[in-house]
């Protein structure tokens, strides 16, 4: 018997519906259709996130946390699970983890933000000012997690977690608690981490000396990464023990040889706690796609489902035609077609598509925005449907 290919699409439309206020179910059937017309598999449904530069909110109705007041009439959850599991379609709830927003953000009442409520949990950057990201160190964030992945997964009959944005904002955290482990763990301080990690200080060293120092920094890229990994471990153990029939999966950067050291995201490392893993491999050149994934799949084959992300947002990578592992040119349904063909001939038994709505040709909302939601051009979607109907 063929096994079945996976296709995973992320939706991120109910969004721009929500906040537009005309959310309904006809408007979920209709993304249900569509991405029945991907032939997905999987819908990847966004569940939390922010809005632009506002507070991180919930697209659904919530106890533990606070959903944005244009998703408190309708947040389409139980019509979508309903539609999507009659079309044999699996749901997965998607949060975007560590980002969470302006906590001065007019979206929530004064004060209601998760940062405005626990400003000791934000990352801090090198110049000691909070950002909008949490560090994934802190435990009360982690609870703050657990408790949203249990209510969503009890409330609602989901396939299973998607977790995005499972990493730090590309800096180190200079937060009181990363600060004081540090000192405990390795006897640095803060000046220390600054010219390891900021800096890297090391042109003046000796080779000796600068071995010792690079493995310093080492033991700080291990104790930034083992703070995600612990996260994702700690969402398993979760479902393991209390919904065992349920998936844990996510979206990571593609090049494992920087995304430690980058964002902090050892995803290699905790792959062994996911069903499947999407790598946002991006706006690349065919070529630097092919070499990429098939790497990948080598990595983690035996371990985990590998599911390629593929970019089916209308615009050019800052870096088209400046840098020859980006794609020249705007992605177009012939560009997502071969990176799909490329998937096959690797055999990593499926892809995932970033997003669902341009595809389409929908016009990005407030949500999306044209940096995440700018169509492709339409004249070749009839082609691209009648291959993925094939």
């Amino acid at each position: 018997m063929a096994v079945r290919e996976e296709r995973a699409v992320w939706v991120e439309q109910a969004q721009d519906l929500q906040l537009a206020g005309k959310f309904s179910r006809e408007d979920v059937e209709k993304i249900v259709e569509e991405c029945a017309q991907l032939g997905a598999t999987k819908i990847l449904w966004l569940l939390k996130a922010r809005v632009a530069d506002t507070a991180s909110v919930l697209w659904y109705g919530s106890k533990v946390g606070d959903a944005h007041p244009a998703a408190e009439s309708y947040d389409g959850l139980d019509d979508l699970v309903q539609l999507a599991r009659a079309r044999g379609i699996e749901v997965h709830a998607y949060f975007s983890v560590f980002p969470e927003g302006d906590p001065n953000a007019k979206d929530l009442a004064a004060g209601q933000a998760v940062l405005a409520q626990h400003p000791e949990w934000a990352v801090v950057d090198v110049n000691g000012k909070p950002t909008t990201f949490v560090c994934a160190g802190q435990p009360g964030y982690r609870e703050y997690l657990l408790n949203l992945v249990n209510e969503v997964l009890d409330a609602h009959d989901l396939d299973g977690i998607h977790l995005d944005f499972i990493r730090y904002p590309r800096a180190a955290c200079f937060c009181d608690r990363c600060l004081g482990q540090i000192k405990e763990r390795f006897g640095l301080d803060r000046d220390d981490v600054v010219g390891l990690l900021e800096r890297r200080e090391f042109t003046s060293l000796s080779y000796d000396e600068r071995a010792i120092a690079l493995h310093q920094a080492d033991s700080l890229i291990d104790y930034y990464c083992e703070n995600v990994h612990q996260t994702v471990k700690s969402v398993r153990e979760l479902i393991d023990e209390r919904f065992a029939s349920k998936k844990l999966s996510a979206a990571v950067f593609p090049n494992i040889r920087s995304s430690t050291s980058q964002v902090y995201c050892d995803w290699v490392g905790f792959s062994q706690y996911l069903d499947f893993v999407c790598p946002m491999v991006y706006w690349y050149s065919e070529e630097y796609f092919h070499r990429t994934v098939e790497r990948l799949h080598r990595v983690v084959e035996g371990k985990t489902l590998l599911l390629p992300g593929i970019s089916a947002l209308g615009y050019p990578h800052g870096l088209a035609e400046k840098n020859e592992n980006f794609h020249p040119t705007a992605p177009d349904h012939d560009y997502v077609r071969t990176l799909i063909e490329d998937t096959r001939a690797i055999g990593t038994g499926g892809f995932a598509l970033f997003h669902h709505a341009p595809i389409f040709g929908h016009e990005p909302g407030h949500y999306t925005q044209t940096e995440w939601g700018a169509p492709l051009p339409q004249e070749g979607l009839s082609e691209f449907l009648e291959y993925l109907a094939r």
